[in-house]
């Protein structure tokens, strides 16, 4: 080899080395911003499901208490043994069980769900996911609007997407990047 070719060689290696730091940082920032929006929807999921949670126990209450007054009602494995003036009634921590389909119909009604959703998009926002942000492109929650009599569990679902900035844009043709991820929550109710 001449002595000239060496830098050459050792020049091309440096902007390939280079090129491909840059790639593995981009690379590394997507995947961790993306780990921070699946955190922050899934806090506002959560969060959410909880309040509705504490709704359904609110429901359940009025006839735990009438049932716990009425005489010959002593739980045992599942349901209490049936007395002179008791049925098969289920035990306390069973709140799913307590609920009527008109209670179920509330849980799925405009005010709770309107708060459903404002307690996600509350809980998502202190983690990071700002729906005035300007580079969060969409974040929508998604709550039943009617009471589906055969639906077991009750389902909320924060999706969201954020614009990122990638370092490589000019090799990229692109600036930013939309990244997208989702948090799903659940919560039974039959």
């Amino acid at each position: 080899m001449r002595r000239g070719q060496v830098l050459v060689v050792i020049a091309v290696l440096l902007m390939v080395m280079l090129l491909l730091l840059a790639v593995a940082i981009d690379g590394g920032r997507l995947y961790i911003e993306r780990g921070r929006l699946a955190r922050a929807a899934q806090a506002g999921a959560d969060a959410s499901m909880s309040w509705v949670g504490e709704q359904m126990a609110t429901l359940a209450v009025p006839r735990q208490t009438e049932a716990a007054g009425r005489p010959g009602c002593v739980p045992d494995a599942g349901y209490s043994t049936p007395g002179a003036t008791c049925t098969a009634t289920p035990l306390p921590q069973n709140i799913p069980q307590w609920l009527t389909d008109d209670d179920r119909a509330t849980l799925v009604s405009p005010p709770i769900r309107e708060t459903a959703r404002a307690v996600a998009l509350d809980y998502a926002a202190r983690n990071g996911l700002r729906a005035s942000d300007p580079q969060v492109r969409q974040l929508e929650v998604v709550y039943p609007y009617a009471y589906d009599p055969q639906g077991p569990v009750l389902r909320l679902l924060v999706r969201a997407t954020r614009r990122a900035t990638v370092l490589l844009a000019g090799l990229l043709g692109r600036e930013f990047v939309d990244l997208t991820a989702q948090g799903l929550s659940e919560l039974p109710q039959r």
